[in-house]
């Protein structure tokens, strides 16, 4: 089923970028405009679990839909935000996580030579910085990082308008810098990850372990007592009541993230760092104690020279936003 938000054809001059934001819930697609306008949008579940196949046959649905529903607008060009590890020449997924099945596919090669539009695909994280770079908090800065906690944690810098790829596309994995030697073990295999220690699912691990050690908190009762039903939304709410052991859970992950901004600030010096995905909607939460640490781990000269941390203002469209940069950064 998906979201239609129309269902006549668009009628203008355009031009608009027709683009994608494929991850693991959502293949959502939308027509944008250079000034990052939307002005038609849908989406339908990806459906990850099912063979390559059936998820390519969705994605090049809504995009046909995209097409059929641009009307007399002109399409400049398409762009596809990807969950996963992507090649930036060929376009070329690497065993994405959250979408197997499209692991070794290419939409560039794919479509190229079916379309009549150029196709430029990247890393969701990556063009999710972009965005906010051209549409939202990056607007005027040098260096933009952006760093995604959710479920996850991902992240992306651009520079001077560019992001920065890497040898290899591969830059920008914030999340699996190492926080603690003696942390837990992530699901990438490595040790002490910022996303072992601060992700959505890092915060909800932590508060069922933890649980028999809090006796007498509210997270019990809010999951109904069923440790397994406490998510990373339970033990905010629970800390916003008062509850200790959250808090004390809580406390650690703000630490753990006030230690990856300043690896963040010691390493690209960036003006602006925005902070998006679920957990940030609890960032007023988390923000004076992560600023906290910043302020006493961060070098005095980059404190003085000064930058800004902020939350992002793009929400869900930060990926159909992002891809959109990409694309009117790419035409001549």
């Amino acid at each position: 089923m998906s979201d239609d938000t129309g269902g006549t054809s668009l009628h203008g001059e355009g031009p608009v970028a027709l683009v994608m934001d494929v991850g693991g819930n959502w293949i959502r697609v939308a027509l944008v405009t250079p000034g990052g306008d939307i002005v038609w949008r849908d989406r339908v579940p990806t459906g990850a679990q099912d063979n390559g196949q059936a998820v390519i046959g969705r994605i090049e649905s809504m995009r046909d839909a995209a097409i059929s529903h641009a009307g007399g607008l002109e399409i400049a060009g398409i762009g596809l935000g990807l969950a996963g590890p992507i090649d930036p020449e060929t376009g070329i997924m690497y065993n994405p996580p959250n979408i197997p099945g499209l692991d070794g596919v290419s939409f560039k090669s794919l479509w190229e030579n079916r379309v009549e539009w150029p196709v430029m695909v990247g890393n969701d994280a990556t063009l999710a910085a972009l965005g906010e770079y051209r549409y939202g908090g990056g607007v005027g800065a040098h260096t933009l990082v952006y760093l995604t906690v959710s479920t996850g944690i991902g992240g992306g810098v651009v520079v001077n308008g560019r992001p920065l790829m890497g040898a290899n596309g591969m830059a920008g994995e914030l999340g699996h810098t190492c926080i603690d030697i003696h942390g837990p073990i992530c699901k990438c295999g490595s040790t002490g990850c910022l996303e072992a220690l601060a992700s959505g699912t890092a915060i909800a691990y932590t508060a069922r372990r933890r649980l028999p050690e809090g006796d007498g908190s509210m997270m019990r009762d809010m999951a109904s007592g069923d440790p397994a039903g406490i998510s990373s939304a339970t033990v905010f709410e629970a800390a916003t009541l008062g509850d200790q052991l959250s808090r004390e859970i809580l406390d650690d992950v703000a630490r753990s993230l006030g230690a990856g901004l300043v690896n963040i600030l010691h390493t690209f010096n960036p003006d602006v760092i925005v902070i998006g995905g679920g957990v940030s909607l609890n960032w007023d939460y988390l923000q004076p104690s992560v600023r906290a640490y910043i302020e006493e781990h961060t070098m005095s000269h980059i404190q003085k020279l000064g930058f800004r941390l902020e939350v992002s203002s793009l929400g869900d469209d930060i990926g159909l936003l992002g891809a959109a940069a990409l694309v009117w950064q790419s035409l001549p």
